[in-house]
């Protein structure tokens, strides 16, 4: 069974890399853990980091949705 843990960002560049660094990348009872980050029209590098912190998928929004 896989886990993905989701979280949804909007210019979280500075502090993106801190929160992925506190999540497990092994949770007892699963196979595998997946990150997963909802980019919500960030205009800053949160995409960039979030790849170079090994995210498994992202999904972007083009303009800032906010909560809907």
């Amino acid at each position: 069974m896989k886990l993905i843990i989701q979280i949804p960002c909007y210019n979280e560049a500075e502090t993106l890399a801190i929160a992925l660094g506190a999540l497990p990348r092994e949770v007892e009872g699963f196979d595998k853990v997946e990150w997963l980050i909802i980019n919500d029209g960030s205009e800053d590098d949160t995409v960039k980091v979030a790849r170079e912190c090994g995210v498994d998928h992202i999904v972007n929004f083009k303009h800032n949705q906010g909560l809907v």
